[in-house]
């Protein structure tokens, strides 16, 4: 199996509600049940910490938030108890919070990655409706750097930053190990 990246369709740009212009918006396709380990090695090889991570808490019972608690992730969760905010500062955590992003997203679940200057946990809920975008109502949009979208198809990554904002760029924070697909890329 290989990884392709794309400039996105209108469609995903859309898919979230920004209140921040000039974001490149790339897609970047993997399987990652095919691919375990990819998720952890990109973000590794690309982002420095600390990083915010929004999860479903749909899959997450109490073994695994004691496995957050033992990692000492800083996290909280939301009124609703739908979603939990960890704020990822050390190799240790993101490898167990990578696992849970590529298994929510093998099962259909969205989890979120967020790289920002001064982010606080309890502004990093979003609002997640069937008929709407994706919204992060308290977030100060100033502050984000990057928001990656984790799905069962891959990454959108949505950026400012300007060493990955481009396919070219993108494609150099890739480990070695994965096979690209050149063919389906926009390079």
């Amino acid at each position: 199996m290989s990884v392709f990246i794309q400039n996105s369709d209108i469609s995903i740009i859309n898919s979230i509600k920004f209140k921040k212009r000039n974001l490149t918006v790339l897609s970047l396709g993997v399987n990652f049940k095919d691919l375990e380990g990819f998720l952890n090695n990109i973000i590794k090889n690309t982002f420095e910490f600390p990083l915010f991570f929004v999860l479903s808490t749909e899959l997450m019972d109490d073994e695994d938030i004691e496995k957050v608690k033992k990692l000492h992730i800083d996290y909280v969760c939301n009124k609703k108890n739908e979603w939990m905010i960890l704020k990822v500062e050390s190799v240790a955590q993101l490898k167990l919070t990578m696992r849970y992003c590529e298994g929510f997203a093998s099962n259909g679940f969205r989890s979120f990655m967020i790289k920002g200057e001064s982010l606080l946990l309890d502004e990093l809920c979003p609002s997640v409706n069937w008929n709407h975008p994706i919204e992060f109502p308290d977030l100060n949009w100033d502050k984000v750097i990057t928001l990656i979208d984790i799905d069962e198809v891959g990454l959108t990554v949505f950026t400012d930053d300007n060493r990955i904002n481009s396919t070219l760029k993108l494609l150099n924070y890739i480990p070695k190990e994965y096979e690209i697909d050149l063919k389906n890329c926009d390079i």
